[in-house]
């Protein structure tokens, strides 16, 4: 179950309050910005635009993030998604994002194509396509959030920042208008 999708805008310095969750795999795309990720598994990351991160607080994390700039602002998406099941042991994970045309898988339950691996049966895709087309994974949910430029999404357009939840849809055609960027959730 995805449980929360928010678009965070870090000023200079500012940090997310430090926060102790359990049971939550928690998954942050860095747009712009440098982005310190610490935790009280011992982890001190620092990650620049275009980073991703796969938190799986498990028994208990308690974690921050802080714009790592006193000059810029740092611009993020946080991803929260209910685990499989409780109790999981406490990890982080984290890589670089695709910089070139075309979709990706980059995470997975199984960790495959080079993805993070997630403790629930989602899978998350990122995706840069302009003025190409192409279908999404077959799933019966599916959530997708464009980023930037128009999209068109089974015959509807989309510009940027907005959503679209999907339940049964047994086929999802996208076709990039304008340099069109998001993500693509798979969820059970």
């Amino acid at each position: 179950e995805l449980r929360v999708a928010n678009e965070d805008l870090l000023q200079p310095g500012a940090a997310i309050d430090p926060n102790k969750h359990q049971d939550m795999e928690v998954i942050s795309v860095i747009l712009d910005g440098k982005n310190l990720h610490t935790d009280s598994l011992g982890n001190k990351k620092l990650l620049e635009g275009r980073s991703l991160q796969l938190l799986s607080t498990g028994t208990g994390t308690e974690f921050t993030e802080q714009n790592a700039s006193l000059e810029n602002s740092l611009k993020m998406l946080q991803f929260w998604v209910i685990p499989q099941k409780t109790g999981n042991t406490p990890r982080y994970q984290s890589r670089k994002l695709l910089s070139r045309e075309g979709i990706q898988l980059i995470i997975s339950p199984d960790g495959r194509e080079d993805s993070l691996q997630i403790e629930q049966d989602v899978e998350m895709y990122q995706f840069r396509l302009h003025h190409k087309s192409c279908g999404l994974p077959e799933s019966s949910n599916g959530f997708l959030y464009l980023l930037k430029g128009e999209l068109e999404v089974n015959g509807s357009v989309l510009e940027a920042g907005d959503t679209i939840l999907f339940e049964d849809e047994p086929f999802i055609s996208l076709r990039g208008i304008s340099k069109a960027e998001g993500f693509y959730f798979t969820l059970p």
